[in-house]
């Protein structure tokens, strides 16, 4: 048996304040994360948005040594107010420093990058010692308190997608800050000072944010790198998109912080029609798969962009061109705001079509005699966990199979990568994945199969970078390339000044790729190279990290040019964030086991409160490596990196709290061992099940194949939910600062864990992150059994104890 819970009911007010800090807290990181994404890289948000979560571990600290379970009423709702305001006006004040402060560099150290991100420190420990001591007032509450964190958290979740298309750029951040004025309001004493100073900042929070709206975004704005304001700057969940006038020659369109496409003059002609084409027009190293006088029926570009790659197929009599664009705003942009400067999209022959490639090609049931995609990449962070881009699933074996099967008999798919030839990391990866592709469809000889082209290495090849690199096209074909093709791409080379690294019948340039392409040697010069060439796969979909783990301490001492640092840096980072977030964690733990679980300790008590300490770090770990395992197998399948997004938050975190809530009456008597059965169980069955989740794709209806994930996540997290409440019944009694230390120790976890979810899943794959969260829990539950034995033998021997004294009276 476990040991007993109360039933007395939270206080309606304590519940709903909890339910805006939780709602503020996810709010702001999703916020936040696209802001770091346009300040920083993918991976320096990643670092950035883990460095600010700490403030919760520290927040969690702070409070311990509150007191509130001896607070009377009026004192302890004056604190959690006070709380309330401190993050709201912490929010405010970091939003107005990050707007003063210059755009770090292309490529930004990571002290920059700690400077700018520790301005949101303050907020986020007001926030974490807010939930803390709202957790550990009364242990008879954790169930309904909790749910309400996580059930706002999950509502937010859906909320932030409207709120970052409907309030442009960092004006989102007022939001939160709102939501935390508004806790403090709710909590505060009747008539107090602190519900005056809540309401106050509050109010300030929303005026800013109508008289933002009211003028269009331009109140609040992000020091631009440049000298000239942005011919148009919008925001969306996937990135921020700015228009920069490029002179007469070109428009150039920014993503986030550095990823560049172009938009050339093609206006509408003179008599009304749609622009014809002009020889320019096909000119560009990553166009060469046009001279191979293949047919061109039906032609799909990859990544619409500026709209750059729409005119080649045009050009070369294509009769029809699928344009696939994931962001909303480039295909608005083309079709509406600069239609006068660009009317490609008004062509008969031109479709826009706003949706992920790989999905949409999959589904559309059209045969393409050519897929094209040139250098798709936004390094824009998904606000998911580490690494998680919403391009990742283009350059995997999976998503090659996909556009392979897609090919009419005679159709090409070609891509185009940087080719740097100091560091051709990224150009072999790409061969590697073509060739290994090609002998996944059953062909041997691949090279007959293959060409590569490169333009000439040359200075600020990127509109922001400045990197002697080059443009790497391959050319991937299901039937040979015929000796006469070969010529024709030769001779385009040679008007082009290009360079034919790889081709039918020519000697490779390069060794290593000459070795990719023989299935005999292919796998021991992926194992040989100093980068990571390795095909990526839906289980590991991260070809931008050419870097092993393991190799970071063997490159430490080199450096590359900016284009090569962007890829670099991710692991760079990554395992200096994991040594300094397992450090982090190791403090906490160690704080919290070598001190007391209250200012006076009873001995009986301490080995239930280490016992539970174990228990938290555990299932702070596994939830975390459950979701985004989770999320980096599903954000392929979905094939929409916000609706997968919003599926694993929305539908684990609103699973979770239901669970929270329902653990006191399902779990009052058998306790943690129970509870644990059942999560394992779950656990096992995920598991399983993993390797059959493509069988999701097989569900043609989007909103159908969502319904069916989200429940599954769903049930999941209300299995989940039971952990956290019912250790903080456990811990509670052992002393009053004890459950805001197992607060601390779990949101350390969770840090950690972030972490660990990229290192497991870039070293092995999503599935091993599951694994490794079934491991967690298991140490947590065996843990927390023990820890309940314990109780229970110290509550028998208390009892005898009194009979024993009651027997001698």
């Amino acid at each position: 048996m476990g040991l007993p819970l109360t039933l007395s009911a939270a206080p309606r007010a304590l519940a709903f304040g909890v339910a805006c800090v939780a709602a503020a807290m996810l709010l702001f990181e999703l916020a936040v994360t696209r802001l770091f994404s346009v300040l920083f890289f993918y991976h320096f948000s990643f670092f950035a948005i883990s460095l600010v979560m700490s403030g919760l571990v520290i927040g969690g600290i702070w409070s311990a040594r509150w007191g509130v379970r001896e607070m009377n009423e009026h004192a302890y709702r004056s604190r959690l107010s006070a709380l309330g305001w401190m993050f709201s006006a912490a929010m405010l004040a970091a939003l107005f420093t990050t707007l003063a402060l210059p755009p770090a560099g292309a490529t930004p150290s990571l002290s920059a990058v700690a400077v700018q991100a520790l301005v949101f420190l303050p907020g986020l420990v007001a926030a974490g010692a807010f939930l803390a001591a709202a957790f550990a007032r009364d242990k008879a509450w954790i169930g309904t308190l909790y749910a309400s964190d996580l059930i706002a958290a999950a509502c937010a979740c859906i909320a932030a997608i409207a709120l970052m298309r409907i309030v442009q750029g960092p004006a989102v951040l007022l939001v939160p800050s709102f939501f935390a004025a508004l806790a403090g309001v709710i909590v505060a004493p009747a008539r107090s000072l602190h519900r005056t100073t809540s309401a106050l900042i509050g109010a300030a929070a929303g005026v800013v944010l109508i008289a933002n709206a009211m003028a269009g975004g331009s109140l609040l704005h992000l020091q631009s790198a440049g000298k000239e304001s942005p011919l148009v700057e919008r925001w969306n969940e996937y990135s921020r998109i700015q228009v920069i006038d490029g002179g007469s020659d070109a428009r150039y369109i920014i993503i986030d912080k550095s990823a560049a496409t172009v938009m050339m003059p093609a206006p509408i002609e003179a008599d009304g029609q749609p622009p014809r084409a002009r020889g320019w027009w096909k000119a560009g190293p990553q166009y060469a798969v046009y001279r191979l006088e293949r047919p061109l029926a039906r032609v799909a570009i990859i990544g619409v962009g500026g709209g750059r790659d729409l005119l080649p197929p045009l050009a070369h009599g294509a009769a029809r061109v699928d344009g696939y664009e994931l962001n909303g705003i480039l295909v608005d942009l083309l079709q509406r705001e600069f239609v006068a400067y660009n009317a490609t999209a008004t062509r008969p022959e031109v479709a826009l079509i706003h949706d992920e490639a790989r999905v949409g090609i999959a589904r559309s049931g059209k045969n393409y005699d050519v897929i094209q995609a040139s250098l798709i990449d936004t390094w824009a962070a998904t606000s998911s966990g580490g690494f998680v881009l919403s391009e990742n699933g283009l350059y995997t074996l999976d998503g090659w199979r996909t556009f392979l099967s897609r090919l009419s008999d005679r159709g090409v798919l070609t891509m185009t990568r940087w080719y740097v030839p100091d560091a051709p990391a990224e150009t072999q990866r790409l061969v590697a994945l073509a060739a290994t592709a090609l002998g996944d469809a059953g062909i041997a000889d691949t090279r007959s199969h293959v060409m590569l082209i490169s333009s000439r290495p040359a200075g600020n090849v990127a509109f922001t970078m400045n990197e002697a690199a080059a443009m790497g096209t391959i050319l991937v074909s299901k039937s040979p390339f015929t000796p006469d093709e070969v010529a024709r791409v030769k001779d385009a080379c040679a008007e082009q000044n290009m360079v034919l690294l790889a081709a039918p019948g020519v000697a490779s340039q390069d060794a290593v790729i000459d070795r990719l392409l023989d299935a005999a040697t292919r796998r021991q010069a992926i194992h040989s190279s100093p980068y990571n060439i390795a095909p990526p796969t839906d289980l590991q979909p991260y070809f931008f990290l050419q870097l092993r783990p393991s190799d970071v301490l063997e490159l430490s001492g080199k450096s590359f040019g900016p284009v090569t640092e962007i890829t670099f840096n991710g692991v760079r980072v990554l395992m200096l964030l994991g040594g300094s977030a397992l450090l982090l964690t190791l403090v906490v733990v160690l704080l919290s086991v070598l001190g007391l679980p209250g200012p006076v300790g009873r001995a009986s008590a301490l080995p239930v409160y280490r016992w539970m300490t174990l228990y938290f770090l555990g299932i702070g770990f596994g939830y975390i490596l459950v979701q985004l395992g989770l999320h980096q197998r599903l954000i392929i399948i979905v094939g929409h990196p916000t609706f997968a997004l919003s599926v694993v938050l929305f539908s684990m975190l609103l699973g979770t709290g239901i669970g929270a809530a329902w653990a006191s009456k399902l779990f009052a008597k058998r306790g943690i061992r129970a509870a644990g059965a059942a999560i394992l169980v779950v656990l096992v069955a995920l598991l399983v099940c993993f390797p059959a989740f493509p069988a999701f794709e097989q569900i043609e209806s989007q909103a159908v194949r969502l319904g069916v994930i989200g429940a599954m996540l769903g049930g999941i997290g209300f299995v989940l939910g039971f952990a956290f409440p019912l250790g903080v019944v456990m811990v509670a009694p052992t002393g009053e600062w004890a459950v805001q230390k197992m607060w601390a120790i779990n949101g350390a976890a969770s840090i950690a864990g972030s972490v660990l979810a990229a290192v497991i899943g870039i070293t092995l794959g999503s599935q091993f992150v599951i694994a490794a969260a079934l491991l967690c829990y298991a140490i947590a539950i065996v843990a927390g059994s023990l820890a309940e034995a314990k109780a229970r033998g110290s509550l028998r021997d208390e009892l005898a104890s009194a009979q024993r004294t009651t027997s001698l009276v």
